[in-house]
């Protein structure tokens, strides 16, 4: 009998298992919102802004999700000196991404305060300029507003490119940059 309820428990505990991936939860998001340049990026660059589209898992009872992100980000260039005084006419720059990112919720709850980071390819290109595909990373921090499936998210994350397209004083340089979104989740 005892060893018939300890494969009974077993069972129930394989099935339970099983059964979380199928009741893990997809969200699809928009967001958009304005990109700050940030270090070498900054000297070349404007006030930017950004669109993003994300698709997130969620798995019941576990506070880490896993999401994924296209965004698209675009700046205006500003006109600027180099180091041998040559003034360099404005070039606008865009970044489009696509990221595999951990969101990590810090409290359960109808204002949900969260942590994400990840890696990802960037696709930079500097008018006049070539193309530069590279790896990057992003970390940074949101809130999530909502009861229901739909909730409103605000983040703002620092992405890093190495080595991409920003010629200031010669020489590729990193790309920072912190797009702050606003968006929806469904």
């Amino acid at each position: 009998m005892k060893s018939f309820r300890v494969l009974v428990a077993g069972l129930g505990a394989a099935l339970a298992v099983a059964a979380a991936p199928a009741q893990a939860q997809v969200a699809f998001g928009v967001a958009g919102g304005v990109t700050v340049p940030s270090g070498d990026l900054n000297d070349r660059q404007n006030l930017g802004y950004n669109g993003l589209a994300t698709v997130q898992l969620a798995l019941p009872m576990f506070p880490l999700q896993f999401r994924a992100d296209l965004q698209y980000n675009s700046f205006g260039g500003k006109n600027w000196v180099n180091a041998v005084n040559q003034a360099i006419d404005k070039a606008d720059t865009r970044v489009l991404s696509g990221t595999i990112n951990g969101v990590f919720n810090l409290l359960p709850g109808p204002i949900k305060p969260y942590l994400i980071g990840g890696v990802g390819y960037y696709d930079t290109k500097m008018t006049g300029d070539e193309n530069t595909r590279k790896l990057g990373y992003n970390y940074g921090a949101g809130v999530k507003f909502g009861l229901t499936r739909t909730s409103i998210f605000i983040e703002g994350r620092m992405h890093q490119i190495k080595d991409a397209v920003v010629d200031v004083g010669g020489g590729r340089r990193s790309a920072k940059f912190i797009p702050i979104t606003i968006g929806i989740m469904f």
